[in-house]
């Protein structure tokens, strides 16, 4: 069980999760090319791929050529249906692909199966798109321990009934997206920077580092296993700035939490889901038996 960001900042952002036999994207903001490239590169191949999770309509996150792409390949995209006026205004050609069963509709706070045991938990982002979400993903399969991925991109701002639903992950990607001080101090226009800055825009390493001690505040078992840095901004971040916001977090010897700071020229290395709760999973069988 791999999770990969295969593209993340202002560019395109296009994650990939796979157990071996099937694999589903999240987001599609990358073209086919870059898309085959990037699996290449990772290990993956993109005749497993069985889907794309669209969280929301900037154009960042879905390219009209990898939807005409997974039109040939009969690979259906789930989204929300304003999600699917939003793409038809821009692309007509997106009826075809509706009405062919290829766009799947999911409802907010309403649970989904893209296939057996993947069960998806859609939640609402606070941020200025349409409708924009983040997800919650249970993966549970009988010959191996439940697998929780989180992902939480394009966000202005978190509430604690947020991060309570994204305890005990495996692995959680978090927006990092500015230094403040950065942002406030480049040429950007000043509208800009009140946008990303503002609560429908983007989430700041401060923030992100904020949201990680509410979940540590519930109990540092609570915590993911892995961490995922995303969406950096390229003129007003790096990843040296949101890895150093984290330092004094992980200073605590008490976190035994994975870091990745996922850049927007290069795909991120795998990271092996199974890696330390097989070990978990093979303890509670022998309790078991």
């Amino acid at each position: 069980m791999r999770f990969t960001m295969l593209a993340s900042g202002s560019k395109g952002n296009c994650s990939i999760i796979d157990d071996g036999q099937s694999s589903y994207l999240i987001d599609g903001g990358i073209s086919p090319r870059t898309l085959e490239t990037h699996l290449k590169i990772s290990g993956f191949t993109p005749q497993r791929l069985r889907g794309l999770i669209l969280t929301h309509t900037h154009g960042d996150h879905w390219n009209p050529r990898l939807l005409a792409y997974c039109a040939e390949k009969k690979i259906p995209w789930y989204l929300h249906k304003t999600h699917a006026r939003t793409i038809y205004d821009q692309l007509p050609e997106f009826k075809a692909f509706w009405e062919s069963g290829l766009a799947r509709f999911y409802l907010p706070n309403t649970p989904f199966e893209t296939a057996p045991g993947w069960n998806w938990f859609p939640v609402n982002l606070s941020h200025d798109s349409s409708e924009t979400f983040g997800f919650r993903l249970d993966i549970k399969n009988a010959q191996v321990p439940c697998v929780s991925i989180g992902y939480l991109a394009d966000l202005g701002i978190w509430d604690k009934a947020l991060v309570e639903q994204f305890t005990d992950l495996d692995l959680l990607a978090l927006e990092f997206n500015h230094d403040e001080t950065l942002q406030k101090n480049s040429k950007r226009p000043q509208f800009l920077i009140e946008r990303i800055m503002g609560n429908d825009g983007h989430l700041s390493n401060h923030q992100a580092v904020c949201f990680l001690d509410y979940l540590k505040s519930l109990g540092v078992s609570k915590l993911p296993k892995h961490l995922v840095q995303v969406h950096l901004s390229e003129q007003c971040n790096s990843p040296e700035h949101a890895q150093a916001a984290l330092k004094l977090f992980l200073k605590d010897s008490t976190i035994n939490m994975r870091l990745q700071t996922a850049q927007s020229k290069k795909t991120t290395s795998p990271i092996n889901l199974l890696e330390r709760n097989l070990f978990a999973f093979a303890e509670h069988l022998t309790e078991n038996y």
